[in-house]
């Protein structure tokens, strides 16, 4: 089961690379590099908080089952998080550096995406509290 977990892992990391470098089609090569990373650890960032917000109030045996709880989570969601708003956000950055589109449209339209994003977010946390209230369920019955 270990071994299917890290190869799903592994192909969400790669669509979430190759999405959003097949949209960074203005850029080249070091700094398509430079914006995945920094994509990549502000979706990390992202689901990290929200597994913190999901996870208040839970009661853990102790906080070695937590930390194991939260890096699968966090290591399964951050390329989910991922692929919901970098390569949008990657498409707008290529469409502004070709002057196809204007900066204050680019911020427009990314502001209204945040504000999606944050009615998606709100439904990730209750799915990450239930996928946590059902894993201390299946604990405890041991």
């Amino acid at each position: 089961m270990t071994a299917f977990m890290i190869i799903v892992v592994i192909a969400l990391f790669i669509v979430l690379v190759g999405f959003s470098w097949y949209r960074l089609e203005a850029f080249e090569g070091m700094e398509k590099i430079i914006i995945c990373v920094a994509g990549i650890l502000l979706a990390w960032g992202i689901t990290t908080i929200l597994f913190s917000i999901s996870s208040n109030g839970m009661d853990y045996i102790n906080q070695e089952i937590e930390r194991e709880i939260s890096k699968i989570l966090v290591l399964v969601f951050t390329p989910i998080n991922g692929i919901a708003f970098m390569p949008y956000v990657s498409k707008i950055m290529s469409k502004v550096k070709f002057d196809e589109l204007k900066k204050e449209e680019a911020i427009k339209k990314v502001g209204i995406f945040c504000l999606i994003l944050i009615v998606i977010f709100f439904v990730e946390v209750k799915y990450l509290t239930n996928i946590q209230l059902g894993i201390l369920d299946v604990a405890s019955k041991m």
